[in-house]
């Protein structure tokens, strides 16, 4: 997206959250344009950084992977405050909040594997006892962390949906295996 907008003539300046701020009743960060090149392994230089109101950008895209924690909360809360400044943020603040990206396969129920979401193991282990082989993942990691496949009979079963759950204070989804997902997740190849 970056270079598409550059190759448009957008000036493209990134920031981190920990770059966000509210002074004064405005929403800033720090930010450091970019030049975009080419090469996948060596994409952009560096320029110059400086702190500006996020109302004074053309517009603004928040692109962070999980963990979903109270600090990704808060720059959504710091995003919706620039909104009412006049920030132009492309991607709703409260939307991307409140959108998880694991259960919004919840939309799609025509499609979706057998799936439980809880804290509670006994209901995952009884949901492992009658799917037979299934997938645990938490909700607010990314990139195959914390994912488990667990079959009835694995002598770590317990310890998994322990570890998973932690006593009850995490949500886990659980979803029955689908042995075709080794061919990856296109079905039209």
């Amino acid at each position: 997206m970056m270079r598409a907008a550059q190759a448009r003539g957008h000036a493209c300046w990134v920031c981190e959250q920990t770059d966000l701020h509210l002074e004064k009743s405005s929403v800033s960060a720090r930010a450091t344009r970019l030049s975009l090149t080419d090469n996948d392994e060596d994409w952009y230089r560096a320029h110059e950084s400086e702190t500006r109101p996020l109302k004074s950008f053309a517009a603004v895209l928040m692109r962070k992977d999980p963990p979903f924690d109270l600090e990704y909360v808060a720059s959504t809360w710091l995003l919706s405050a620039a909104v009412r400044e006049g920030a132009k943020v492309f991607n709703a603040p409260d939307a991307i909040r409140d959108h998880n990206e694991k259960l919004a396969i919840a939309e799609f129920a025509a499609f979706l594997a057998p799936t439980l979401v809880t804290r509670d193991a006994a209901r995952l282990q009884a949901f492992i006892d009658a799917e037979r082989d299934v997938v645990l993942k938490r909700l607010d990691v990314m990139g195959g962390e914390n994912i488990f496949r667990v079959r009835t009979d694995d002598p770590n079963r317990n310890v998994i949906v322990e570890t998973m759950a932690q006593g009850g204070a995490r949500s886990v989804m659980a979803q029955r295996y689908i042995p075709e997902i080794v061919k990856g997740d296109n079905p039209c190849c």
